[in-house]
């Protein structure tokens, strides 16, 4: 707006002054002779806008200048640096171990068949039983059930049935014959006689069968009496 009004005050005063240098020419005129007579005079149109533009544009360039002479220089500001995220990759399961089946080989040997003695008898029953019960002085028949698992045959000259310990309640003798032959897995059943004691009580007789040579089985037998 200070541009504006600026440069219409001066095409005023152009005017003003062309106006007036004009009377002062007539003036000077009529003191010389009889006055001429008067053509008016047009006054060219001046065009005010290149004027105008030319002040605005120098008036503009001063602003500027002085601006830019009294503008705080401008701080340039270093760009801070923005952190990335680090990229972390997901943990990979790590496939446990598989077994692996090993295989022991163990060489077969073939297990050692103990050699069986010559001599030997398997107690098949006893009677009576230990958990039998019998009267006071009562006889009463004592026998066992064999067999023979050893690999030679038991012989009726060579074997004897014989009382070893324990309750003596035999009634015929200590001593017994086999009566027949007894081969390899072969049974025989011994009967003795016997007569329970005087008192009550649990009481035990062990009796063997013998070979010339030495025994070849024990025979035991336990009982329960009572009055």
């Amino acid at each position: 707006m200070f541009f504006k009004t600026k440069g219409w005050a001066q095409i005023t005063a152009w005017r003003t002054l062309a106006a007036i240098a004009a009377l002062a020419g007539l003036v000077s005129l009529t003191g010389c002779g009889p006055a001429p007579t008067l053509i008016p005079t047009s006054i060219p149109t001046i065009d005010p806008r290149p004027t105008f533009d030319a002040i605005s544009t120098q008036a503009a360039q001063t602003v500027i200048a002085n601006l830019t002479q009294t503008a705080p220089t401008a701080t340039p500001v270093t760009p801070t640096a923005t952190l990335q995220p680090t990229f972390t990759p997901a943990p990979t399961g790590t496939p446990a171990p598989t077994a692996t089946a090993t295989r022991v080989f163990i060489p077969w040997t073939k297990t050692p068949t103990e050699t069986p003695p010559e001599y030997s008898c398997l107690i098949l029953s006893v009677s009576p039983k230990s958990s039998d019960t019998l009267k006071v002085d009562t006889a009463f028949d004592g026998s066992w059930s064999l067999k023979n698992n050893g690999t030679k045959a038991w012989t009726a000259d060579s074997a004897d049935f014989k009382y070893i310990s324990g309750e003596k309640i035999q009634t015929k003798g200590d001593l017994y014959d086999l009566k027949s032959d007894v081969a390899p897995n072969g049974t025989y059943t011994v009967t003795i006689d016997m007569k329970t004691p005087t008192g009550d009580g649990t009481f035990t007789t062990t009796w063997g069968l013998v070979m010339n040579d030495g025994s070849i089985c024990n025979l035991t037998m336990t009982f329960n009496v009572t009055k």
